[in-house]
């Protein structure tokens, strides 16, 4: 039976806050709000546009107006940079090279909208690595919710086959113990502290994941 990994995107395979950033700086802008920092920025990533939306008129004023609208524009902003100063973690594209060699099926989980998602895993050459893929708006249901990731086996090819969840943040961790599939943290996303999120095992660097996989799913 083939085994699957699913990958959440943001903070787990790339650093994409600068460009997150940009999008919501300039979403921000039309309404004159200040512009967001980095480090706020890497706080409210994480469970979606229209809750990072939230946190961000949060951290600058009172509560936003038309959110919708502002949805509209920031997703307008982010497709039309979506992979500018974005870049995959150091080890990330060689250890999905090694997983896929070694008979495992990957697929990518993320509760970024599908729309910027595809951007970027086209743009950074993920496409031709994973069986597939689903977003934070694909379906009626996101992470932290397991039909999320079950969705994703369904669209990879690979449902009903073991299947472990490489994460950076409580959200996925409680997404994979709603699904009941182990879980790896990775200790470089967006975490302060990958140690404390309950995950199965925390790894470093994605050279450590291989080993780890095939510990997990024996």
């Amino acid at each position: 039976m083939k085994r699957a990994v699913l990958f959440d995107l943001d903070g787990t395979l790339i650093d994409s806050v600068p460009d997150v950033r940009l999008a919501l700086n300039a979403m921000l802008s039309q309404r004159a709000r200040r512009p967001l920092a980095l480090d706020e920025v890497r706080q409210m990533v994480g469970e979606g546009a229209q809750v990072m939306l939230e946190r961000a008129f949060a951290a600058t004023g009172a509560a936003g107006g038309d959110m919708e609208q502002a949805l509209r524009d920031y997703l307008a902003a982010y497709a039309a940079a979506p992979v500018v100063e974005t870049v995959l973690y150091p080890g990330a594209m060689e250890c999905m090279r090694r997983l896929v060699a070694d008979g495992n099926v990957l697929g990518i989980c993320t509760n970024k909208p599908s729309s910027i998602a595809v951007l970027v895993i086209r743009e950074l050459g993920l496409d031709g690595l994973i069986a597939g893929y689903t977003g934070g708006d694909s379906l009626p249901f996101r992470k932290p919710d397991g039909r999320h990731l079950q969705a994703t086996l369904e669209c990879m090819g690979v449902a009903g086959s073991p299947a472990i969840l490489v994460g950076d943040s409580e959200t996925d961790v409680a997404a994979a113990r709603d699904f009941g599939m182990p879980v790896v943290a990775v200790s470089f996303g967006y975490a302060d502290n990958a140690e404390m999120l309950g995950a199965d095992r925390v790894i470093s660097h994605f050279r450590h994941l291989p080993l780890v996989v095939a510990e997990l799913m024996p």
